[in-house]
């Protein structure tokens, strides 16, 4: 019925009927809305949880203060000052953990965490008492700063600024990140306290469950990520080969590998790991910076899957270990440079580069290394988008799927930053692993807006709200 027309007699009055709001819109809309408020109660959970745990670290600290305060009344006075503080945590440990059905060891860890929370990290704790950052944020932070009582500045700074790193980052992530920042802050260089480290080197045997137990190796970070390389390369290729007896999965023939290593020393002909032993040649990326390779300069290399190594250990990768790809960044901008490409596939120099610079997978909270994933065009080159180092990222196999088969999209931001769109809406950032400066992307041809860059002028700014898949989603 048009507004205005009326079949009502005389006298009669008439109502124009209006639908739901929710009738007007597609079924798409109306199912992105639905998860939207699903997804964010689940975030709102995850809040209150963070409080919770921020509540019971307050308390902890505040019963263990209450505790030694008051040591007089639980220990002997007989002892001495140091020995009744002492007797007085000891107590109280044990006195929480029987309470809470709690290991004395885990009761003991949790208040080394609350005391450093409560007296050392005041932004920490209260990005927990706020539900921004969870507990395993926090105590990824407790134990990267734990070592650092004679350098309460860097500790602070250090506090300051993992709390809001935290905020939007996975845990595993935010341990790279506070690495990689330790390093930066520090002033003691990397290369002293790498060769005082370096003396803790050991192997450990820890008993386990069920007849076997664990076997662990401190080494330097070099040597540790090529021994698992080549141990990841030796399970594929007995996959791939057929070598092995039955169907084992990867972690099993990685550890049936360095059994067999290990206790042969030199693998028989009769090894089912010998032939994939004698043609698995392990890799990892260094990336050196040309004044640190030349000995002008001793900024840290960057070890693809652990982070910053000092410059005597860089340049001894560089010189002498030929299983390392070896890039050299610019001097001043820190970057590889590189040009546009025409081709679909991308040639092996940018391949490694885009390793180099995304480290991992850049999915939102994927750690998975680059170099066990895949390299995808932002743009798909079926809509234009070029081979380029701007349109380019790599995404693991499962994610890569994800994002050309449901409605995740993404777009690619300057500087090598990812903003991730998930079907309720929300929206995500990722990081390259390596820092991209501004402008580098001048490096392509000049006049033709390449890759992301024609992405960029077309898409709406940064801080407007990305349209809804009202008629179909965009996949």
């Amino acid at each position: 019925m048009r507004l205005g027309d009326s079949d009502a007699a005389p006298g009669e009055s008439s109502e124009c009927v209006v639908p739901p709001a929710d009738e007007a819109r597609s079924p798409y809309a109306l199912a992105q809305d639905g998860l939207a408020e699903l997804v964010e109660a689940a975030v709102q959970a995850q809040r209150v949880e963070a409080m919770n745990a921020a509540m019971r670290v307050d308390l902890i600290f505040l019963t263990v203060s209450y505790a030694l305060r008051s040591e007089e009344a639980f220990v002997a006075p007989s002892l001495s000052p140091q020995r009744r503080r002492e007797l007085a945590r000891r107590a109280v440990t044990a006195e929480l953990a029987t309470a809470l059905h709690l290991p004395e060891r885990t009761m003991e860890h949790q208040i080394d965490e609350a005391w450093a929370l409560s007296t050392v990290l005041p932004a920490t704790l209260g990005a927990m008492r706020d539900g921004l950052i969870s507990s395993r944020h926090a105590g990824v932070i407790v134990d990267e700063t734990a070592d650092l009582d004679n350098e309460p500045a860097l500790r602070a700074r250090l506090d300051e600024r993992l709390a809001v790193v935290a905020a939007s980052t996975t845990a595993a992530t935010l341990r790279r990140s506070a690495r990689a920042l330790r390093e930066e802050l520090q002033v003691e260089s990397i290369a002293e306290r790498h060769r005082a480290a370096r003396a803790e080197r050991r192997v450990e045997l820890e008993p386990a469950r069920d007849g076997l137990a664990w076997l662990h190796a401190l080494l330097p970070a070099a040597d540790a990520l090529l021994i698992k390389d080549r141990l990841d390369r030796v399970a594929r290729a007995a996959v791939d080969t057929g070598a092995h007896s039955d169907a084992r999965v990867a972690d099993q023939l990685r550890a049936d590998a360095a059994r067999d290593l290990l206790l042969h020393g030199r693998l028989p002909n009769e090894s089912e790991f010998a032939a994939a032993v004698a043609t698995a040649r392990p890799t990892v990326h260094v990336t050196v910076p040309a004044l640190t390779l030349i000995g002008v300069s001793a900024e840290p290399g960057q070890l693809d899957g652990y982070g910053p190594i000092d410059d005597d250990t860089a340049r001894r990768i560089c010189a002498r270990a030929q299983s390392f790809i070896r890039l050299l960044t610019d001097p001043v901008s820190g970057t590889v440079l590189d040009v546009d490409r025409t081709s679909y596939r991308p040639p092996a120099d940018l391949k490694r580069w885009l390793q180099v610079r995304d480290g991992t997978c850049r999915f939102p909270g994927c750690n998975r290394r680059a170099i066990r994933c895949e390299t995808d065009h932002t743009i798909g080159w079926e809509d234009g988008g070029c081979t380029a180092f701007d349109n380019m990222a790599n995404l693991c196999p499962m994610h890569h799927h994800l994002k050309h088969e449901t409605s995740w999209s993404v777009r690619h931001l300057t500087d090598g930053v990812l903003e991730w769109r998930s079907p309720a809406g929300r929206t995500h950032v990722t990081h390259p692993g390596r820092r991209i400066p501004g402008g580098a992307d001048s490096t392509g041809p000049p006049g033709r807006e390449t890759g992301a860059r024609r992405a960029i002028a077309e898409s709406p700014p940064a801080g407007s709200k990305m349209p809804e898949f009202d008629e179909a989603p965009p996949f």
